[in-house]
């Protein structure tokens, strides 16, 4: 009867920390995908500001230099 708690346990354990794997994976995918996205939309906007600038001042300006 103890052998068979123990192996109910350590299943559960099992169980439980791949589910908690599982989660932290699919946190960081999300996490990856929020901030690059986040990343391009500033530098876009940055830019885009940058382009602006350049034409009402009537300057050449390449904003990748």
């Amino acid at each position: 009867m103890a052998m068979l708690l123990v192996m109910v346990v350590d299943g559960l354990s099992l169980f439980v920390s791949t589910v908690w794997s599982l989660q932290e994976r699919r946190f960081s995918s999300t996490f990856e995908a929020v901030s690059s996205a986040a990343v391009s939309l500033t530098m876009a906007l940055v830019v885009c500001f940058l382009s602006i600038q350049s034409h009402s001042r009537g300057d050449m300006f390449l904003p990748f230099v």
